[in-house]
């Protein structure tokens, strides 16, 4: 009985860790990252750069806007411009 005791504790506690360990992907694409150092954009999970500050105040770090939402985000006004200049030309 002791041992089946401690095997289901075993098991929850590495479920819990599993579970604790993994992100949601969107949280990666938000607008604001919190960067730690020069080693990239670091977490990007803030709506508004007054969430990100805040963090960054008690954590230490900065706020820079997601550069992979700008690149798309540039990307789509490309394509939106591209397309309407070969509209135009018929």
């Amino acid at each position: 009985m002791r041992v089946l005791l401690r095997v289901l504790i075993g098991l929850a506690v590495v479920t819990v860790a599993l579970v604790a360990g993994v992100e949601s992907s969107s949280a990666q694409n938000r607008p604001w990252c919190l960067r730690e150092g020069f080693s990239g954009p670091g977490w990007c999970g803030f709506d508004s750069f007054k969430q990100c500050m805040a963090t960054a105040q008690g954590q230490g770090g900065s706020c820079i806007e997601n550069v992979a939402l700008l690149w798309e985000r540039q990307q789509k006004q490309q394509k939106g411009k591209a397309k309407g200049q070969q509209r135009q030309q018929y």
